[in-house]
């Protein structure tokens, strides 16, 4: 990918005396080239930008942000909730979940990504201690002049030196436009990472404590992606060059700044307009293509953010604080779910936060459907909603989050329907019941289970998921399933030879059991192979249900194979137990890639994994391979492990047939014998384990064999 980027992005808007329409504008490359040459640097900007390789999966990796207010005057020392709101719409954006991402036309609706990235204000400090991730420094500046004093506001004398940029988002907060002479002001600007930029002291965002935090602005949403490396989608140049190396951000020669042209052309096609790297007044998206580069620059470049637990204790769940709490008649009166029956709990001289696990907890179990009950307190209108932490991360997801409810009276009675997911986590875990009232500058409209709203109340509850009853096996779901290239492409196991059977359009769940099946024998040893498909790194492994309870167990699972090739063929050496039950059985197979938040690293037999497939297979387990013939059991091999011979006692003076095949189901030698004791000469055989297999009559019967030439 060819990565033409500028490194100093700025973005721009004229603010005209005469009440002219505001528009974006930029002059970034000859900041940019200005700010290399004095690092005597090269000013060629073609291969400036990192080199990201490979696909980033999706996930949530969160970064610590500090943000510097530098202010001469009282209006410049902006609010605090000024700058919750610009962070909340920073996690909006990065999280695909801002209210007006459903205005993408459908051309691009295809290509619209969550980047998942998630922004919190630093709680604890370079030194180690707690703080609020937000410093108030009062200058002698009148403004900064952002082309002749781009830094000046990081330097201790005039503004606030950085923490440390390697592990901290910096924001600076100052008044970049007063001063500004012609039609047009720089609002924000921010250095891409490159040309020593990282985690030097003049890295971060510079964003004017105007024009760059009005509600719904996206100046931080556009600069942060300089930060990781984006550039804008359109040439500054003005030809109609693939300047930001992308596919799904479609040629420009321009910016575009109004969205009234919904079919709107350039360089010969529909113009993106909705992309955050554009300059439009209905910014609403990133592509694909540019958080999958960001992901990369976040966990290369710039992975120091992800090395810091900055944003708070990193085992633990959240506990939220609150300025005014209760006091007010926020709060949650009661709470029943099954054998929790917490009532008249409530009042405005509760605490904002209470822990009830201990004391009100019930269980839970997969599959199955509940009510919650809720009654509010005196205030509202507030926001009441609920999660559980099903994988037990010790975080509330928004796929583990039930409905939300605003009240209209007064101690309101609330109902939450919920499904225990089948694929939840076993064992003790919480619910979060939160009620609180969505201040301005607050995370909206959907409630955010760790912000400290200023009114409301949280409570904790233990809960306990517990197993269903078994009704079959599991069957594991896939959003993405093969469409990546995670799938199966080959199992060869005995009998079973289900081979170039993969793709990407092959479904992420087949039950093979009726039509590939083979017969195992007890105590005897057997290779399954498998082939991966064409993503990699994914993890490789199968079950076989030797109780036949239709679940698999851990004891009943091989090895695990993290593949590191496409194509990749791996095998796994099982034996079956002496104590398996005699009978029908399955073998499940699955590869499957372990995504951010999902159970790893050992694989689950029936999570849900993001991406992947899942395939069963029939087994039989027996005491005998044929029919009429022998019982396998009366076998005997001696000594075990052998030196130069081994003694064989058969179950009778039959016909037999032996073959000795090595780890690779290569045959290393073969004999015959017709009497039922049988010495074997293995004089010249390597050291090594093998695979003793014997044809008596219609009777095929294994054991494993060791050699070891020490052995007596």
């Amino acid at each position: 990918m060819i990565r033409n980027l500028i490194l100093l992005a700025t973005a721009c808007i004229s603010l005209l005396a005469h009440g002219q329409t505001a528009q974006r504008d930029c002059a970034a490359h000859a900041i940019t080239e200005q700010y290399l040459a004095q690092q005597g640097l090269s000013t060629d900007l073609l291969a400036a930008l990192p080199h990201v390789n490979g696909r980033f999966r999706g996930g949530s990796y969160t970064v610590p942000v500090v943000v510097h207010v530098v202010y001469n005057t009282a209006a410049e020392n902006v609010s605090d909730a000024a700058i919750m709101a610009m962070v909340n719409q920073m996690n909006q954006d990065y999280s695909e979940t801002n209210s007006d991402v459903g205005t993408v036309r459908p051309a691009f609706s295809g290509v619209v990504a969550n980047v998942g990235f998630n922004f919190c204000l630093a709680q604890i400090d370079p030194s180690g201690n707690a703080t609020t991730g937000i410093t108030r420094t009062q200058t002698s500046q009148t403004w900064f002049d952002p082309d002749s004093e781009t830094n000046l506001m990081k330097e201790a004398q005039y503004g606030k030196t950085p923490w440390n940029t390697n592990q901290y988002l910096n924001i600076w907060v100052c008044d970049i436009t007063s001063g500004a002479a012609g039609g047009f002001i720089t609002v924000g600007y921010a250095y891409l990472p490159v040309g020593g930029v990282v985690g030097s002291g003049i890295d971060g965002l510079v964003i004017d404590y105007n024009y760059g935090l009005n509600a719904g602005d996206r100046t931080a949403t556009h600069e942060i992606g300089h930060y990781f490396g984006l550039q804008h989608t359109f040439d500054d140049d003005g030809s109609c060059n693939n300047t930001d190396g992308f596919t799904d951000t479609p040629n420009t020669n321009s910016p575009t700044y109004s969205c009234s042209n919904t079919t709107l052309m350039k360089c010969g096609v529909l113009t993106q307009y909705e992309n955050f790297m554009d300059y439009s007044n209905c910014s609403v998206m990133f592509t694909d293509q540019q958080a999958n580069y960001m992901a990369g620059v976040l966990t290369g470049v710039r992975s120091g953010l992800l090395n810091n637990s900055a944003c708070g204790s990193t085992s633990g769940y959240c506990i939220p604080t609150a300025a005014t709490g209760t006091s007010d008649g926020d709060f949650i009166n009661s709470v029943q779910l099954v054998t929790i029956n917490n009532l008249n709990s409530g009042g405005t001289t509760a605490p904002a936060y209470t822990n009830f696990s201990a004391s009100h907890s019930t269980d839970l179990t997969q599959g199955t459907q509940y009510t919650l009950t809720v009654q509010g307190g005196t205030y509202q209108p507030d926001h009441y909603t609920a999660w559980i932490d099903y994988d037990q991360d010790e975080t509330f997801e928004t796929s583990e989050k039930m409905t939300e409810v605003t009240s209209s009276a007064a101690n309101q009675t609330m109902t939450f329907t919920f499904t225990v997911p089948a694929s939840a986590t076993l064992g003790g875990t919480r619910m979060r019941v939160r009620g609180v009232f969505h201040n301005t500058g607050e995370p909206t409209p959907n409630t955010d289970p760790c912000f400290a709203y200023a009114y409301g109340e949280t409570e904790d509850y233990g809960i306990t998921i517990q197993s269903a009853t078994a009704t079959g096996y599991c069957i594991p779901t896939s959003t993405s399933g093969t469409t990546d290239g995670d799938f199966i492409n080959s199992v060869q196991l005995g009998s079973i030879n289900n081979v170039n059977s993969g793709a990407s359009a092959a479904p992420f769940y087949y039950d093979l059991s009726a039509t590939h099946n083979t017969t195992l024998v007890l105590g005897s040893q057997y290779t399954l192979t498998v082939q991966g498909g064409t993503y990699q790194p994914d993890h490789f492994t199968a079950w076989i249900d030797f109780d036949q309870d239709e679940t698999y167990e851990v004891s009943e699972k091989m090895s695990e194979i993290v593949s590191s090739a496409a194509d990749q063929i791996m095998t796994f050496v099982f034996t079956v137990p002496a104590n398996a039950t005699i009978g029908a059985t399955r073998m499940r197979v699955r590869g499957v890639f372990h995504d951010t938040g999902e159970p790893t690293p050992n694989t689950d037999p029936c999570y849900a994994y993001t991406y992947g497939e899942t395939e069963d297979y029939g087994i039989v387990i027996d005491v005998n391979t044929g029919v009429n013939g022998f019982d396998p059991r009366s076998l005997q091999v001696f000594p075990n492990p052998a030196g130069s011979t081994v003694q064989l006692i058969l179950p009778s003076d039959q016909f037999a047939f032996v073959e000795l095949v090595d780890m690779q189901g290569r045959t290393v030698a073969t004999f015959t014998s017709d009497t039922s004791v049988r010495t074997l000469d293995l004089l010249g055989i390597s050291d090594g384990t093998y695979v003793l297999r014997i044809l008596q009559g219609e009777t095929v019967m294994t054991r494993s064999l060791v050699l070891n030439s020490g052995a007596h």
